[in-house]
């Protein structure tokens, strides 16, 4: 992708943040990621805070992480829960 001249890559929930960031810093490119789309769509509000802090915690360390979802949002996915991850995710910045 870095050859391609891509500024910015998008990572699924099953990728580690902390690999994907080295490689990330190393071509100087952004990345997106990796909430788990299945902790916002069924765990409970406890799972899904620690899965925006883990993302945080890797994520931060490295310049151009944009903190995202993994995956695709269907229309599984309720507002509140969504409301949820963005309000933990503003409460932490």
């Amino acid at each position: 992708m870095t050859r391609c001249g891509a500024q910015s890559i998008a990572v699924d929930e099953c990728m580690a943040l902390d690999v994907v960031g080295e490689i990330a810093q190393e071509y100087h490119l952004g990345f997106i990621g990796n909430v788990h789309v299945t902790n916002v769509l069924f765990e409970e509000t406890e799972e899904v805070r620690a899965d925006v802090q883990r993302c945080l915690d890797d994520g931060q360390r490295f310049p151009g992480y944009v903190f995202g979802l993994g995956g695709p949002l269907t229309q599984h996915i309720s507002l509140q829960r969504m409301d949820e991850v963005v309000s933990d995710y503003q409460a932490r910045w």
